[in-house]
């Protein structure tokens, strides 16, 4: 038996909602620094300063100062971008969720478990879809990381598809960052599929953090495995 349920969100869950965001969101910093070293032009850099430094002065010591506080600059751009992202979406549709989501023809659910809200997602008409398609966007998919590995983000997705299917939408699309790993995958698994990828920005796109388009088509029926 499930140790958690599924409501639809009440006004009293918003500074709960607001903290499994934000922390949330904070995971993802130690992934999109990992992320950064991988990238072509960050492993030119990497050697490529100290060795510079190196024959210019002739100092180790100042050369891998000086690679310390690349490294260091590198993760507080990272860190930054990500507190930025989450100012806004907490000035956006998380600072008035009712209007944002339960007032404009979606919805948006928690995954209680023992009183506490451990679990997120929303959902909202996307406005302009493509012609011939009414597409439903999930958001904001989120669980406590002391709650992982027991089937809450996977019922939460769930529970977007099955109001879709209700409310006669032909599609479920989604976006998230290219370094949110275990999310990406749960899509997949679930169905959805890779429809797009892009930049936000100039900066995400020197960051090599670029966003993933991905979308669920819903069938006619629906047999008992869902």
């Amino acid at each position: 038996m499930a140790s958690y349920h599924i409501r639809q969100y009440e006004e009293k869950d918003h500074k709960r909602v607001v903290e499994l965001f934000s922390r949330g969101m904070k995971e993802h910093v130690p992934a999109a620094f990992r992320h950064m070293l991988t990238l072509p032009q960050t492993l030119l850099l990497l050697p490529g300063v100290p060795v510079t430094i190196v024959l210019v002065s002739g100092s180790w010591l100042l050369a891998t100062v000086c690679s310390l506080l690349f490294l260091l600059c590198l993760w507080l751009l990272i860190r930054l971008a990500w507190r930025n992202y989450v100012a806004r979406s907490l000035q956006a549709d998380l600072a008035d969720i009712t209007k944002a989501y339960l007032n404009a023809h979606g919805s948006f659910w928690v995954a209680e478990s023992r009183g506490q809200v451990v679990g997120m997602v929303g959902a909202q008409p996307v406005k302009d879809p493509p012609l011939g398609r009414k597409q439903l966007q999930l958001f904001r998919l989120s669980v406590s990381s002391q709650h992982r590995g027991q089937g809450i983000a996977k019922a939460l997705v769930r529970t977007v598809l099955y109001f879709a299917r209700d409310q006669g939408y032909s599609e479920v699309v989604l976006e998230t960052s290219c370094v949110q790993y275990s999310a990406m995958a749960l899509y997949q698994a679930m169905g959805f599929q890779k429809t797009g990828q892009y930049f936000v920005s100039i900066t995400t796109r020197l960051m090599g953090l670029s966003v993933l388009q991905f979308t669920y088509s819903l069938p006619f029926a629906w047999g008992p495995g869902m």
